[in-house]
């Protein structure tokens, strides 16, 4: 109806401002991935492969997470009254592209093989799925948000249809990409949270928990990327990119 399809409007359109800010990071990204397979360079290929996923999702998750936790009061301050299932729309549209984000590297290398028939027709047979199952499950009366959660699960089903096609067209190797990003990803998003979610439940809804959780989402999210999900290597670059620490270091 029409109270859930303007629920869906909103939860897209916070969706798609939030995404945007990665945009330009994987827009800087694919020419370079295209080119390292293009010169047979593997192993920068990989590199590329595994850190453009991580960082992707990084930079999603600092967004994302003062959201996800605050979204009744960003919505009553932007909408004031807004439609049922809003929030718990946003909730979920955003951690679906969380997931998807972890694929973009995938895909472009996928394209830079040129050999994209059959990945089409298998990826886009699944993703083809979303719009039976989820008129299967409204059918059967489940609550709206169940067309979201197939999103997610079918999403998770790509990226692991894309490691298998990739497995077997460059040799990803699947455990160590598993490992070194969503093993990562997954353990840098729940340090991240912890603290900011323990404090959403213990402080009263207003606008001192907003300002409170928003500033510990952002610095538990930095702080863990910079010291979970960051190698060592990673860590000097970070560092030298700072200025004030650099004059510190020249003082």
């Amino acid at each position: 109806g029409p109270v859930l399809n303007t629920a869906r409007g909103i939860a897209t359109s916070v969706n798609t401002a939030v995404s945007s800010f990665t945009g330009s990071f994987m827009t800087a990204l694919k020419p370079q991935i295209t080119k390292s397979y293009a010169s047979n360079d593997s192993d920068y290929m990989m590199f590329l492969l595994e850190s453009g996923s991580r960082f992707s999702f990084y930079i999603l998750m600092l967004l994302a997470f003062p959201i996800i936790l605050e979204t009744d009061y960003i919505l009553s301050l932007w909408l004031i009254n807004y439609p049922l299932h809003t929030v718990s729309f946003v909730r979920l549209v955003l951690i679906l592209s969380l997931l998807d984000v972890i694929s973009n590297t995938l895909i472009t290398v996928q394209l830079a093989t040129g050999k994209i028939k059959n990945y089409q027709l298998a990826v886009g047979g699944v993703l083809l799925l979303n719009f039976p199952l989820s008129y299967i499950c409204l059918k059967l009366a489940f609550p709206p948000e169940s067309i979201y959660v197939i999103a997610i699960l079918i999403s998770i089903g790509c990226l692991i249809l894309r490691l298998f096609f990739l497995k077997s067209m460059i040799g990803l190797p699947i455990l160590k990409f598993c490992y070194n990003v969503v093993v990562n990803v997954i353990t840098v998003s729940l340090v991240a949270i912890f603290i900011p979610y323990i404090v959403h439940k213990i402080m009263g809804y207003g606008i001192e928990r907003f300002i409170v959780v928003c500033t510990l989402s952002i610095m538990s999210s930095l702080a863990s990327i910079f010291f979970i999900g960051c190698t060592k290597s990673e860590r000097r670059i970070i560092l030298t990119k700072i200025p004030v620490l650099n004059r510190k270091e020249h003082d």
